[in-house]
This record gives C-alpha cells, structure tokens and sequence, in this order.
C-alpha cells in the first residue's frame, strides 16, 4: 500500500506492477480450472436494454442515440446474468466468463464501481453440486485444506442466539444497543403510505448484524460456504421449507463464499419459472420504490427465452479483485486495482 504521506500522482497506477502480474497470473489460472472442466469461454454485452432487477444495487444508465434525435436507455450491467442465461436457453450447457460489471455507489475498501467478475452456469447442476463445485474451486485456489459448509442459520445463531429467518425488529433492535451497534432510525419504520411484509423489515436489521457480528468471523482458519440464505435474499434462486428447532420457514437455496471475513462468490440454484421471475422483478420494484429507488425495467428478453425453457442449472458469481485481495492479504481494493474510479 502506498504511504498516504507521499501520495503518487494521479496519473500513476495505485496497485504495484507486482500485484498486476498477480492479477495476470490469477486469470489464467482461473481459464485454465474452467476450460479442463469443459467450460466454454463466452462473451456477452457490456450494455444491455435489460438489467438484473435488485432492490440494493443501482445499474448505470446509459443513454444511447440509436437514430439522429432519437435515444434509447440502456445499462451497464451489474452482472452478465441475463445473457449468460439466454445461452443457456439457446443451447449451452457450462459456460464462463471473465468480464468487467458496472454498480453506481458501489465505493470502499473492497467496492469499486467498475471491477471484475468471474460469473459461471452449469445446466443440470443441483444445489449441493453448485456449491461442490465452488469449494473445489476454492481448494485449488487458496490450498488451506478443506472448505467448512455451514447454513447461514447456524452461523448467525451461534454468534447472535436468534434465528434470522423469524426473529423479531424488536428483539434485534435491543441486540443492536445492547451491543451498541449503531443503526439509522429508518430501521424498522414502515415507510409512509406504503404497505410492506414483515420479511422487508426484518431484511435491513438481519443485513446489519450479519455483517456487523457474524461476517468478520467467518472463513478466518478455512473458508466457508454458507447456504439456506433467508427468504428475502432469494433474488433469482429456487425456495423451500425447513424445520429448525420447531420452527418452520423458507429459505433461499442461495450459497455464498467467504475467506478471511470477505465475502468473495455468490451462487443459485436458478429460478427456471418464468412466472415465478416476473412477480419476483415485480416484488423487487414495490420494495425499491418504498426505499425511494427508481423501479427498474420489469420486462427483458431473459423472461421471453424463459418462455422457451431454462433447463435447471447452478450458477455463481465471483468478485476476482477481491479474490486477489484475499490471496495477497492487500487491505484495499486500489492495491490490486491499476486505476480505480477516482483515477480512472
């Protein structure tokens, strides 16, 4: 890390030319696990009228001039998701990509609002093959023997004693100032003029304790894969019902890796219902609105190919910068970065 007290110029890179053979070194490495696999390499658009549908994160728009006078909006993609999904449909079977993705806002010790993904889908990948395949991944890279699978339940009860799938605002609110974690009053607050579920309520305070309490122990000796995320995080990925210490709900079938208290890939087991997608999208834009967010476009040519037929499959997203971090133990994200957002 450069010392703060002789900063470089802007013109000059903030990662070193070390960590960028590093990053060089770490590529190939990653085409290589992936084409012996029977991977094939894919690329798909940087700039897209569609756009995944989140309720946290914020796609770039672009406006783009088709004909004289005539603009069209499209968005920097927060993650080649849709089109990776269309070749499924079209007839792919395990495909990969290194690409670069787009999220407004996103800045920070470990964010950058442009930085690299290494996204990947297998069809007929189940939910316990999707995760096998991420801890064989990790193994190969970090070489710290095993990779611990835990539900995301047993690590936020152990650390917090509450269940987060059903646990109360109220009951976390007193555990935030017992703790004396500090929250905005907004938490909690049903926004005016607007009729919300509990699970968007109860989605911020988990977020908050989960990050503040569980996430900075978890992956320390070895790393993990947390997976039965709560209902609200399902986003694009398949549900089901669980029973745990008599109490029943759904979970996400979601996975995701964490290394050294960093949190490094996210995986589905995929939503093949189209229906079920659309009132997802739908669900998503009611909660964005009540956040005071722009909706988001509802309609994409994912939902018409889902017409035709997604085959099931498993697919996962890793933050490559962030993978490097952890594998150089680099405390900033401009080490491994030539030119972040501020000197790009």
């Amino acid at each position: 890390m450069p010392d703060s007290r002789f900063p470089m110029p802007d013109y000059l890179p903030t990662a070193s030319l070390p960590n960028l053979a590093a990053m060089s070194g770490l590529l190939r490495k990653l085409r290589g696990y992936f084409e012996e696999r029977g991977f094939l390499e894919v690329i798909t658009p940087l700039l897209s009228a569609d756009t995944v549908v989140n309720r946290y994160l914020e796609p770039i728009p672009v406006s783009v001039e088709r004909i004289p006078n005539r603009y069209q909006t499209c968005y920097l993609q927060t993650s080649p998701e849709f089109c990776m999904k269309r070749l499924l449909v079209a007839g792919a079977e395990a495909i990969f990509q290194i690409t670069h993705a787009f999220r407004g806002g996103d800045f920070g010790q470990r964010h950058n609002v442009e930085f690299t993904m290494l996204e990947w889908y297998r069809i007929r990948d189940d939910y316990g093959a999707g995760i096998a395949f991420l801890a064989g991944l990790t193994e190969e890279l970090f070489q710290r023997g095993g990779v611990e699978k835990n539900s995301y339940y047993e690590k936020f009860f152990h650390f917090t004693g509450m269940n987060p799938h059903t646990v109360s605002c109220e009951v976390m609110r007193q555990f935030a100032d017992d703790n004396r974690i500090p929250y905005p009053e907004s938490y909690g607050v049903v926004p005016k003029n607007r009729n919300v579920s509990d699970d968007f309520l109860r989605e911020p305070w988990v977020d908050l304790l989960f990050a503040e309490v569980v996430q900075p122990n978890l992956g320390v000796n070895e790393p993990v894969i947390l997976y039965d995320f709560p209902i609200w995080q399902s986003q694009l990925a398949t549900t089901r019902t669980v029973k745990q210490r008599e109490e029943t709900y759904d979970v996400s079938e979601r996975f995701e890796l964490y290394v050294d208290g960093i949190e490094l890939a996210n995986g589905y087991a995929e939503l093949c219902d189209q229906e079920a997608f659309r009132q997802r999208i739908q669900e998503t834009n009611r909660n964005r609105a009540a956040d005071g967010h722009a909706p988001l476009p509802e309609q994409s040519r994912l939902l018409q190919a889902m017409e035709a037929g997604l085959p099931p499959c498993c697919g996962v997203a890793l933050g490559v910068e962030r993978l490097l971090m952890t594998l150089l133990n680099a405390d900033e994200i401009d080490e491994v970065l030539p030119f972040p957002f501020d000197r790009a």
